[in-house]
């Protein structure tokens, strides 16, 4: 079940996010209920194809979250170009996984919204119905100004044949151009969501939102506010009979951006460590071909005086141990994975102390 302690992170499910969430210690994976997007299959340039087939793609999908995850609770989404598809045993996609899953031991909610497809609601109506666990409503800012929103919810409710009980509802504020000032935009956000009844009878009621632009960041980098957490106490006390579980796209931005043709750029080296309310955010040179420059990143992040030392996760030992020659100097990859890894750490023990300093 979704706390309002608990930490929800928006996670596309590749490899650099999957093992960030599974070198998790297992006390921060007690805090936390992640939000997986399985991703849409990537292009091969050079063959001029996908890389794999539907099947391809799919089958290892569910293993791979009970790898990961074990049986601990998550949220599943699907990229909207997966949505309608059907493998080979004429099972669609959002079906196969969810109940490959549950054979497996996984504890998984699907996530709807008011933008899915009849086709995907219909599959997932399937999937609530033998395994009576409810749904995740995804709530985008631009739907708490329809008018029609109470409406719109009541149809799913009797589409699913749930009540709001069964529902957490996911409130997801993306990346607002401005979150300042904070106490004007809270009570913003917070007449907003109180157009939708009875907030305090859902399952779980999340707030999510996202300041990282890493396009926007140029070389050297610098510090960045993170808004979205620097919010989150005056949202939190305005929903003061239903406090808003804090949620956020970790250090990276969730959308799927348009495949490129790796072989023809070089992106940056890059290395973002997250502070008590900013991130560190270090870019360098094109990483292909001068991999060594890591070393000096790394060495930069653990000369900090807010670096937290190699016991604090597994993201902090390897910055530590490549910046003293004990690792090499990895992948783009690897430096996504520790990011996320220390973030999620991070999160936790702020929301931990948070919680506790209002009791």
């Amino acid at each position: 079940m979704i706390l309002s302690n608990s930490y929800v992170p928006f996670l596309k499910w590749r490899q650099s996010e999957f093992q960030a969430l599974f070198k998790l210690e297992d006390e921060i994976k007690d805090f936390i209920i992640p939000y997986i997007i399985l991703p849409p299959i990537e292009y091969d340039f050079a063959e001029r194809r996908l890389k794999k087939t539907i099947e391809e793609h799919i089958e290892p999908m569910a293993k791979r979250i009970y790898d990961k995850w074990g049986s601990r609770l998550a949220l599943l989404d699907f990229h909207d170009s997966l949505e309608g598809k059907v493998m080979d045993n004429g099972e669609s996609v959002v079906e196969y996984v969810h109940n490959e899953a549950l054979a497996l031991g996984c504890e998984l909610v699907p996530v709807v919204s008011f933008e899915k497809s009849n086709w995907y609601l219909v599959e997932v109506k399937k999937i609530t119905s033998a395994q009576k666990c409810g749904i995740a409503l995804r709530v985008f800012l631009e739907d708490l100004d329809r008018q029609t929103i109470n409406n719109e919810i009541d149809y799913l409710l009797e589409m699913f044949d749930l009540g709001i009980s069964n529902i957490d509802l996911i409130i997801d504020l993306g990346t607002p151009d401005n979150f300042e000032p904070y106490a004007l935009f809270s009570h913003i956000i917070f007449t907003k969501i109180n157009s939708i009844n009875n907030i305090k009878d859902y399952r779980s009621f999340v707030i999510v939102a996202n300041s990282l632009d890493l396009m926007q960041i140029k070389q050297p980098g610098g510090v960045f506010t993170r808004h979205e957490w620097m919010l989150y106490p005056y949202l939190a006390s305005k929903f003061k009979e239903t406090p808003p579980t804090f949620g956020d796209y970790t250090t990276d931005n969730i959308e799927f951006l348009p495949q490129i043709d790796m072989r023809k750029i070089n992106p940056s080296a890059k290395l973002i460590y997250t502070l008590p309310q900013h991130w560190h955010v270090l870019k360098a040179k094109a990483f292909r071909g001068s991999t060594a420059q890591m070393i000096n990143l790394c060495s930069n992040i653990i000369s900090l005086p807010d670096y937290k030392g190699i016991a604090f996760c597994d993201g902090d030992k390897r910055i530590y141990d490549t910046a003293k020659g004990i690792e090499n100097c990895g992948n783009l990859g690897t430096w996504k994975q520790v990011a996320i890894n220390h973030h999620m750490t991070k999160v936790v023990h702020q929301l931990s102390s948070y919680h506790a300093s209002i009791i």
